[in-house]
């Protein structure tokens, strides 16, 4: 089970816990949009593209030098990339014919 990071760690390797958290981020997002693109990509002969393979090649196309930093109110999805002092909040999603929009 993953833990939030201490706010004794957070102090002590800031610069690299805030650097792991945009990293988090920047994944969450690319995830998303993959989530949209799933079953409406199709690859040749091989049928439509699955959200993970989406994600993969979106993913690793994406620089460093280009990462959006996260809003403040940012919370990670994933325990370990959490403060100590956050929760993660439900995101509303709104449907439009039947397809999620985030």
């Amino acid at each position: 089970m993953n833990m939030p990071i201490s706010e004794k760690d957070y102090t002590l390797h800031k610069e690299y816990w805030d650097y792991q958290r945009k990293v988090e981020y920047n994944r969450e997002r690319i995830r998303e949009m993959a989530n949209g693109f799933e079953g409406k990509l199709h690859y040749s002969d091989y049928g439509a593209l699955s959200e993970e393979q989406i994600y993969n090649v979106m993913w690793n196309k994406v620089e460093p030098k280009y990462y959006d930093d996260p809003p403040e109110d940012y919370v990670p999805e994933d325990k370990a990339y959490r403060l100590w002092n956050e929760t993660l909040k439900k995101r509303k999603v709104k449907k439009k014919n039947d397809e999620a929009v985030i």
